[in-house]
Formats: C-alpha cells, structure tokens, sequence
C-alpha cells in the first residue's frame, strides 16, 4: 500500500497539491521536503494517495506529519497510515510518535483518534517559526498503543 521514498520530488507534488497545501503550508506558498529526506534518519512512506513523513525530533521519537490526496481521504487514508505507524514502531524502532493539529482542523483531530492516538491536551503556540500562536492539540501514541 505505501512503500519508503527517498524522492523528495514526488512527496513535494503530493505535499503542494492545492487541496493538501492549505494543511501543511504553515502560511508559506509551498513546502519542499528535500532537506528533511537528505537526513535518512527521517521516513518518509508514499502510497497512490499520498503518505506520510515522519520527522525525527529525538531518538526513536518522530513528529508525524501526514498528506493524502482528496480521492485517498477516507478508507484509504486510515489503512495506510495504520501500515505505516505499524512499520515506524515494528522496523524503524519508533518508540513514540507525536503530533500538533490545529485545533480548528476537527476533521484531523478525528483523525488522529480513529488512528488511536491519545491527546495530551491543548496549548497555544505558533505553528510555524514568526506566526501568531494558534491552539493546537498534542497527540501520541506509544508503541503499545498501536493497532
């Protein structure tokens, strides 16, 4: 179903998509990935609808952050990111993967619970480096949590 990607083009074209950009963009007109794949301590999975990278932020801890095409919403979506947090915990040696949504993006939030993540709450920061604050909640999910 998805499978790891070092090309950072075919992320970036998934990632940039007009109806995927408004939830990755943090305020910026585009988002290229090539500096994060360039560190191979960072996965990146990509599937016929898009995928996921997960970014290392300490060890075996990954910030996830996830991109799907309209047409791979849905059913889709919800099984490859199953496959691809089941890989991250099983041969990639994650032990916790994290990560922040906007508050307003209940659709995500809902997401993120189906996936099985547990909320840590919410707190308000800037989503990107300059912004405004905006509220924002934490999910995780260990591996024990896994489906």
């Amino acid at each position: 179903m998805t499978w790891r990607t070092y090309d950072a083009a075919a992320v970036n074209a998934i990632a940039n998509h007009p109806d995927v950009l408004p939830g990755l963009a943090m305020g910026g007109d585009s988002v290229d990935v090539t500096t994060l794949l360039a560190d191979r301590r960072n996965v990146a999975f990509l599937g016929e609808h898009g995928g996921a990278l997960f970014h290392r932020t300490a060890p075996d801890v990954y910030a996830a952050h996830d991109f799907f095409a309209p047409e791979g919403r849905g059913r889709w979506a919800l099984a490859a990111s199953r496959e691809m947090l089941r890989t991250m915990f099983l041969e990639y040696g994650a032990r916790l993967i994290w990560a922040e949504t906007p508050v307003e993006n209940r659709a995500c939030r809902m997401f993120n619970r189906w996936l099985g993540f547990a909320s840590r709450g919410v707190c308000s920061a800037p989503w990107h480096p300059g912004s405004d604050p905006i509220n924002m909640e934490t999910f995780v999910m260990e591996a024990s949590q896994c489906p």
